[in-house]
């Protein structure tokens, strides 16, 4: 038993790290690309594959939840030829799906890049994506496959796979193909084209490494199929389910799935939508969304990204004492996991916040740096706020409440829409105004989830510790990164002061946290 916990404990700490490692390349792949494509082209790239995710949303994001949940169901009753029978109609739906998206997408790509957002040059990088459509779904498949299977190892792995492969290719064709579009450029007389080219070039490259990350899970799939049909052999063959039943089971699974996913990913798109239609004639509005989407959702991603990997590698204890009907326990783990999400946000928002000025020339070579300067330092704010919500929304799924996450995110994503309607139409905010709508859209978001966990398992005691502690030691070390940006500023390289702030401020704020005792020795031996 003490072997078979040590054994889980490595898995959950190996999944935990592939997907912080993935979630940090994938920011930070993007820091050389925009230096490549400037301002411009990571606006053309952001509308790219926002309009990829919403084809991907409706065509293929329920499916690696689906094929888990249906798979996991029967492999538990021993039923292997039903969950191969699973697994031929969702390989039939997703492939199928995949490639009509995918096709709608690059033969729609004119409308949605000069009809809907009002900015042509971006049809290249929408055609260019439009591909990835197909491979994500399949890797959405085998992801599925693998968890209902028992294993999340092969899906972190395949993340880390499809991150680093995508990093490669991504830098590799952004700049052969901004080369080329630099020709046709100049014989056109439009400097558009080299960042238009460069994006799309950067896209292909992460539809490449879709491909590879689809080729080895592949791979592995073939490995197990031996085992698999070991045990299918010995499966009896008692109540095997038709084709159609299984189609309808998992096109009635996908729904709520899908819903969710739209809710919860839509205020990108939507956001995208209301600041390119409402704002068309605002001068370098395209180049401000690219600022938005290329510097500040860069950088924010990466403590969301942090405290994603540690609050999913929680989730399953958590969920685990849930189930056991141990209040107390659960209570527990839900306040380590907000607990948490406090303890690595807030000094990475009060670092953003304080360097921001000398962490964006280090980090970009290339576009403005005062409003993206601007955007980090407002949105701070949203980067603790958006932590938090991901720590409650991984309580809430925890707990099995679906409807809750989806209801809760409804209502924060219309309270959104609506601000930012009349911010960008009324106010005229300009993009101030999208990370404004950020702030409020977040913040009703963790308002909504702490009501629903208050009615569930009475999260009332603690607040004061929990949220005063590192609220104080990312205060004081706030301080010592605001007097020293102050000082230091102009006298030393960028780089340098940026990289002497990350040291000094986290340094002290490791050494407050432990001796204020916000975070304890049980504590940390309960994250993998």
């Amino acid at each position: 038993m003490n072997d078979q916990k040590r054994r889980t404990r490595g898995n959950g700490g190996l999944v935990a790290i592939c997907i912080a490692v993935s979630g940090l390349i994938a920011g930070l792949k993007r820091i050389p690309l925009t230096n490549r494509i400037g301002d411009d082209g990571n606006a053309f790239w952001g509308i790219a594959y926002d309009t990829y995710l919403l084809f991907f949303l409706i065509c293929g994001y329920s499916v690696q939840t689906v094929a888990a949940s249906m798979i996991s169901s029967r492999r538990a009753r021993g039923q292997y030829r039903n969950a191969r029978r699973v697994w031929l109609i969702l390989l039939i739906l997703a492939a199928g799906g995949g490639l009509i998206a995918g096709l709608l997408m690059f033969f729609l790509s004119g409308w949605i890049s000069g009809g809907l957002f009002k900015t042509l040059p971006a049809q290249t990088a929408i055609q260019f994506m439009a591909p990835g459509l197909l491979f994500s779904s399949l890797l959405g498949l085998y992801r599925g496959y693998f968890q209902g299977m028992g294993s999340d190892v092969p899906t972190a792995l395949s993340r880390f796979v499809e991150e680093l492969a995508g990093l490669f290719f991504m830098l590799h064709m952004a700049s052969r193909l901004g080369d080329y579009g630099k020709q046709v450029g100049a014989l056109l007389r439009d400097p558009g084209y080299e960042q238009a080219f460069g994006a799309a070039g950067g896209l292909l490259g992460g539809v490449i490494g879709e491909a590879i990350a689809v080729v080895f899970l592949f791979i592995l799939f073939v490995m197990l199929q031996v085992s698999f049909r070991r045990k299918e052999k010995r499966d009896a063959g008692k109540g095997t389910e038709s084709y159609g039943r299984i189609t309808g089971i998992a096109v009635n699974a996908s729904f709520p799935v899908m819903l969710t996913g739209l809710t919860v990913h839509g205020c990108f798109i939507l956001d995208q939508i209301l600041y390119l239609v409402l704002m068309p004639k605002a001068a370098g509005n395209v180049t401000n969304w690219g600022i938005y989407t290329g510097k500040y959702r860069i950088l924010s991603s990466l403590p969301v990204a942090l405290v994603t990997a540690v609050c999913s590698a929680l989730v399953p204890s958590l969920s685990a004492a849930h189930s056991a009907r141990n209040m107390g326990r659960t209570r527990e783990r839900a306040y380590l996991l907000i607990r948490t999400s406090l303890i690595l946000s807030l000094p990475l928002a009060i670092y953003f916040a304080t360097m921001a000025d000398a962490l964006l020339p280090a980090l970009f070579s290339v576009g403005d740096m005062k409003v993206a300067a601007s955007l980090l330092r407002r949105g701070s704010i949203a980067i603790v706020l958006q932590c938090v919500a991901v720590a409650l929304s991984c309580i809430l799924q925890a707990m099995d409440k679906k409807r809750n996450l989806l209801f809760n995110a409804v209502g924060a994503l219309i309270l959104h829409a609506v601000l930012l309607y009349f911010l960008l139409s009324v106010g005229g905010q300009g993009i101030l105004g999208v990370v404004n709508g950020v702030i409020v859209l977040y913040a009703a978001c963790l308002i909504f989830h702490l009501l629903s966990l208050r009615r569930l398992i009475s999260l009332r005691a603690g607040w004061g510790r929990m949220l005063g502690t590192p609220a104080i030691c990312a205060g004081v070390s706030g301080l010592v990164l605001f007097f020293m940006a102050m000082l230091l500023k102009g006298k030393i390289a960028d780089n340098i002061l940026s990289v002497l702030g990350f040291v000094v401020g986290g340094g002290l704020y490791f050494v407050l946290i432990l001796a204020l005792h916000g975070i304890t020795e049980r504590d940390l031996k309960a994250i993998p």
